[in-house]
């Protein structure tokens, strides 16, 4: 255990390959023997890559932003060819080559910023801004629905993983007793919904799939879209989307979870109720 708390520290930046050769080696040689921290490493992998893949499908470039940067490029290989006395005595100007990428770059930079312009608030917006745009909130809804649909993302078996999560998610993540109902854990994951995260839990209960979501409750609203309902004196918010019934409910410690499953309202209601 004290190898794993010397290695810890070490783990971010060997992910980074910040690391000298002798620091790698040691933490290569600590993985092939720790699952705990081997484990860590490939959830930060592939949480990293999730990530990626989900900004890159957001950053998209207007037709009309390509056609602003076609022209400007061509005005500048214009000059260029005109203008050989426009040249540094020391230098050149940046030839058609290098114009290009970082024209390139530029498109997706500012293709990410106008999506992102047009999403949802993201991380330090409070709950009383997105409380006054109800189509926002209605897109967290259909996001969780979305993703518990394509069922798809990394997933990690190890119920050790869950602590490393609360940095992504921004609340501690637990796995919730479904034992009563005789739920089968099946893994963990980290889903993006709208500039946020959560932590997607699934679960098989007599051949239904079950997701529990936890997120930050000030941050992903969900409930405020749902009908409020009482189980056993605790309130929990229902609701059908798209053929699938979800539930959810916010604690006293700014935890929101959501249940989504192909079960009835008043069984997913008795299942989020049941959540600590």
């Amino acid at each position: 255990m004290s190898g794993c708390r010397h290695v810890l520290a070490l783990l971010e930046p060997f992910r980074d390959g910040e690391l000298s050769p002798s620091q790698a080696v040691e933490v290569e040689t600590h993985l092939l023997e720790c699952k705990v921290c081997a484990e860590r490493v490939k959830l930060g992998h592939a949480l990293r890559t999730s990530l990626k893949e989900a900004v890159h499908a957001e950053a998209e470039v207007s037709a009309s932003l390509e056609e602003r940067i076609r022209l400007a490029l061509e005005a500048e290989r214009g000059r260029e060819e005109r203008s050989d006395s426009m040249r540094e005595p020391h230098g050149r100007m940046l030839g058609w080559r290098g114009i290009l990428p970082m024209a390139a770059a530029a498109a997706v930079v500012l293709g990410w910023a106008a999506s992102a312009n047009n999403r949802t608030p993201g991380h330090g917006t409070t709950e009383a801004a997105m409380s006054s745009t109800p189509a926002s909130i209605e897109q967290l809804v259909e996001e969780l629905v979305n993703h518990y649909q394509q069922g798809q993302g990394p997933m990690f078996t190890d119920s050790k993983a869950l602590p490393q999560l609360e940095p992504e998610v921004g609340v501690p993540v637990k796995l919730p007793d479904f034992n009563t109902f005789g739920a089968h854990w099946e893994g963990v994951g980290v889903v993006p919904v709208s500039n946020q995260r959560a932590a997607s839990l699934r679960y098989r209960i007599a051949g239904h799939r079950l997701t529990v979501y936890v997120y930050d409750a000030s941050r992903l609203p969900v409930r405020r879209m749902l009908q409020e309902r009482k189980v056993r004196d605790e309130s929990v918010y229902v609701g059908q989307r798209h053929g699938v019934s979800i539930a959810a409910r916010e604690r006293h410690n700014g935890i929101g979870y959501a249940v989504a499953s192909d079960l009835n309202s008043d069984e997913s209601a008795e299942l989020v109720a049941a959540i600590y």
